[in-house]
Protein backbone atom coordinates (compact mmCIF):
# COMPACT_ATOMS: atom_id res chain seq x y z
CA UNK A 1 0.00 0.00 0.00
CA UNK A 2 3.29 2.24 0.58
CA UNK A 3 3.90 2.05 -2.71
CA UNK A 4 0.95 2.63 -4.42
CA UNK A 5 0.68 5.74 -1.96
CA UNK A 6 4.23 7.32 -2.96
CA UNK A 7 3.69 6.14 -6.93
CA UNK A 8 0.27 7.94 -6.64
CA UNK A 9 2.18 11.03 -4.98
CA UNK A 10 4.75 11.07 -7.72
CA UNK A 11 2.17 11.04 -10.67
CA UNK A 12 0.72 14.30 -9.10
CA UNK A 13 3.82 15.82 -8.41
CA UNK A 14 5.01 14.89 -12.28
CA UNK A 15 1.61 16.21 -13.35
CA UNK A 16 1.50 19.30 -11.51
CA UNK A 17 5.02 20.24 -13.00
CA UNK A 18 3.99 19.50 -16.81
CA UNK A 19 0.13 21.37 -16.57
CA UNK A 20 2.05 25.02 -18.04
CA UNK A 21 3.34 23.24 -20.69
CA UNK A 22 0.43 21.12 -21.63
CA UNK A 23 -1.86 24.49 -20.64
CA UNK A 24 0.05 26.39 -23.71
CA UNK A 25 -1.17 24.05 -26.29
CA UNK A 26 -4.75 24.55 -25.87
CA UNK A 27 -6.52 27.36 -27.56
CA UNK A 28 -7.28 30.25 -25.29
CA UNK A 29 -11.09 30.90 -25.20
CA UNK A 30 -12.88 33.78 -27.38
CA UNK A 31 -15.85 35.59 -26.56
CA UNK A 32 -17.94 38.45 -28.11
CA UNK A 33 -17.29 41.90 -26.18
CA UNK A 34 -20.02 44.28 -26.74
CA UNK A 35 -19.21 47.72 -28.43
CA UNK A 36 -21.23 51.13 -27.74
CA UNK A 37 -20.52 55.01 -28.60
CA UNK A 38 -18.96 56.75 -25.50
CA UNK A 39 -19.78 60.22 -26.38
CA UNK A 40 -19.10 59.45 -29.98
CA UNK A 41 -16.22 57.45 -29.66
CA UNK A 42 -16.66 53.29 -29.69
CA UNK A 43 -15.49 51.82 -26.36
CA UNK A 44 -15.03 47.74 -26.17
CA UNK A 45 -16.82 46.94 -23.43
CA UNK A 46 -17.56 43.52 -21.06
CA UNK A 47 -20.89 42.18 -21.72
CA UNK A 48 -23.33 42.47 -18.78
CA UNK A 49 -23.75 38.59 -18.84
CA UNK A 50 -19.66 38.18 -17.99
CA UNK A 51 -19.39 36.23 -14.74
CA UNK A 52 -16.25 37.96 -13.17
CA UNK A 53 -14.41 40.87 -13.76
CA UNK A 54 -11.32 40.64 -16.75
CA UNK A 55 -8.09 42.02 -15.73
CA UNK A 56 -7.13 43.77 -19.27
CA UNK A 57 -3.59 43.36 -20.74
CA UNK A 58 -3.74 44.36 -24.34
CA UNK A 59 -6.48 45.90 -26.17
CA UNK A 60 -5.99 46.78 -30.05
CA UNK A 61 -8.67 47.65 -32.93
CA UNK A 62 -7.76 47.88 -36.36
CA UNK A 63 -9.74 48.07 -39.54
CA UNK A 64 -10.42 44.92 -40.34
CA UNK A 65 -9.61 44.34 -44.05
CA UNK A 66 -6.19 46.07 -43.54
CA UNK A 67 -2.73 44.32 -42.58
CA UNK A 68 -1.09 46.75 -39.76
CA UNK A 69 -2.84 49.91 -41.27
CA UNK A 70 -5.04 51.81 -39.49
CA UNK A 71 -3.59 49.64 -36.20
CA UNK A 72 -4.39 50.99 -32.26
CA UNK A 73 -3.29 49.01 -29.79
CA UNK A 74 -2.32 49.70 -25.63
CA UNK A 75 -0.92 47.44 -23.35
CA UNK A 76 -0.02 47.17 -19.62
CA UNK A 77 3.50 48.13 -18.62
CA UNK A 78 5.88 45.53 -17.05
CA UNK A 79 4.91 45.64 -13.04
CA UNK A 80 1.82 47.46 -13.77
CA UNK A 81 -1.72 45.85 -12.26
CA UNK A 82 -4.05 45.08 -14.34
CA UNK A 83 -7.67 47.66 -15.56
CA UNK A 84 -10.03 45.23 -14.00
CA UNK A 85 -13.24 45.44 -16.20
CA UNK A 86 -16.50 44.48 -14.30
CA UNK A 87 -19.40 43.23 -16.83
CA UNK A 88 -20.47 46.44 -18.75
CA UNK A 89 -17.29 48.35 -18.21
CA UNK A 90 -15.58 49.76 -21.19
CA UNK A 91 -12.43 50.76 -22.39
CA UNK A 92 -12.51 53.39 -25.26
CA UNK A 93 -10.80 53.68 -28.47
CA UNK A 94 -7.70 56.03 -28.00
CA UNK A 95 -7.51 55.94 -24.30
CA UNK A 96 -4.03 55.48 -22.26
CA UNK A 97 -5.25 54.08 -18.12
CA UNK A 98 -2.65 54.54 -15.88
CA UNK A 99 0.09 51.79 -15.79
CA UNK A 100 -0.59 51.39 -20.08
CA UNK A 101 1.47 52.40 -22.71
CA UNK A 102 1.57 52.26 -26.52
CA UNK A 103 2.02 48.96 -27.69
CA UNK A 104 6.08 49.49 -28.94
CA UNK A 105 5.47 47.49 -31.49
CA UNK A 106 3.37 49.77 -33.48
CA UNK A 107 5.90 52.13 -32.83
CA UNK A 108 3.60 53.93 -30.32
CA UNK A 109 1.01 54.98 -32.63
CA UNK A 110 -1.64 57.37 -31.74
CA UNK A 111 -5.27 57.22 -32.33
CA UNK A 112 -6.13 58.08 -36.09
CA UNK A 113 -9.53 59.47 -37.18
CA UNK A 114 -11.94 56.92 -37.65
CA UNK A 115 -14.18 56.68 -41.28
CA UNK A 116 -17.94 55.94 -41.47
CA UNK A 117 -18.69 52.53 -43.50
CA UNK A 118 -15.52 51.07 -42.40
CA UNK A 119 -15.46 47.48 -40.51
CA UNK A 120 -13.18 47.35 -37.27
CA UNK A 121 -11.92 44.94 -35.20
CA UNK A 122 -11.58 45.40 -31.67
CA UNK A 123 -9.84 43.24 -29.21
CA UNK A 124 -9.03 42.63 -25.72
CA UNK A 125 -7.00 39.85 -23.66
CA UNK A 126 -6.60 39.07 -20.71
CA UNK A 127 -3.99 38.99 -18.27
CA UNK A 128 -3.73 34.77 -17.40
CA UNK A 129 -1.01 34.65 -14.49
CA UNK A 130 -1.75 30.60 -14.27
CA UNK A 131 -2.30 28.94 -17.68
CA UNK A 132 -4.06 26.27 -16.39
CA UNK A 133 -7.03 28.07 -15.44
CA UNK A 134 -8.28 29.89 -18.47
CA UNK A 135 -11.90 31.37 -18.28
CA UNK A 136 -12.73 33.42 -21.12
CA UNK A 137 -9.38 35.23 -22.48
CA UNK A 138 -10.23 37.19 -25.31
CA UNK A 139 -13.20 39.72 -25.59
CA UNK A 140 -13.89 40.35 -29.41
CA UNK A 141 -15.81 42.23 -31.82
CA UNK A 142 -16.12 43.40 -35.38
CA UNK A 143 -18.27 46.55 -36.34
CA UNK A 144 -18.54 49.55 -38.22
CA UNK A 145 -19.42 53.27 -37.87
CA UNK A 146 -22.73 54.07 -39.88
CA UNK A 147 -24.39 57.20 -40.20
CA UNK A 148 -28.37 56.74 -39.31
CA UNK A 149 -31.14 59.14 -41.91
CA UNK A 150 -31.23 61.66 -38.83
CA UNK A 151 -27.26 62.36 -39.27
CA UNK A 152 -26.42 60.53 -35.70
CA UNK A 153 -23.22 57.71 -36.05
CA UNK A 154 -24.26 54.68 -34.42
CA UNK A 155 -22.46 51.11 -33.96
CA UNK A 156 -23.18 48.46 -36.46
CA UNK A 157 -22.59 44.35 -36.10
CA UNK A 158 -20.40 43.34 -39.05
CA UNK A 159 -23.08 41.78 -41.13
CA UNK A 160 -24.88 44.94 -40.95
CA UNK A 161 -21.66 46.93 -42.36
CA UNK A 162 -21.24 47.93 -46.18
CA UNK A 163 -18.51 45.64 -47.45
CA UNK A 164 -19.13 43.28 -44.91
CA UNK A 165 -18.65 40.61 -47.54
CA UNK A 166 -15.03 40.78 -48.27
Amino acid sequence: MKIVKSTFALLVAAGCCSTPHIAQAYQLTREEADVRLIGSIPAICLPQKARRPFPVSYVMMMESHALQAGRWAIELKDGADPMKLRPGNCISYGSMPDGYQHDPAEGGRENSPLSLNTIYYFRMVRRIPILWYMPTAIYEATFCLKEDTDGTVSIQKESACPDSSR
